[in-house]
């Protein structure tokens, strides 16, 4: 299950950087990074708080940022996923 998760994560990465509006230098480890904070959240008295995912609404992108926010939003969604399993 863990590897299929991870062949998901990749696809789903892969696929947004072949949708990229310009070339950008290190585009596909900020995607990974923009997944990552998407996906992070902070446990508060057994509440779940998707922290990186309101922290990452304050970046502002000049370049790609409809991808860049796409790999946010995939990482709240496997977040959220997480939280159900």
């Amino acid at each position: 299950m863990f590897i299929l998760a991870i062949l998901l994560i990749l696809l789903v990465l892969y696929v947004l950087y072949t949708k990229r509006e310009t070339n950008e230098e290190m585009l596909g480890l900020k995607l990974l990074g923009y997944y990552i904070l998407g996906a992070f959240s902070i446990t508060i008295n057994g509440l779940a708080l998707p922290v990186g995912f309101a922290l990452s609404f304050f970046l502002r992108p000049k370049f790609n940022a409809g991808i860049k926010r796409g790999a946010s939003v995939f990482g709240l969604i496997m977040l959220i996923l997480n939280w159900l399993l």
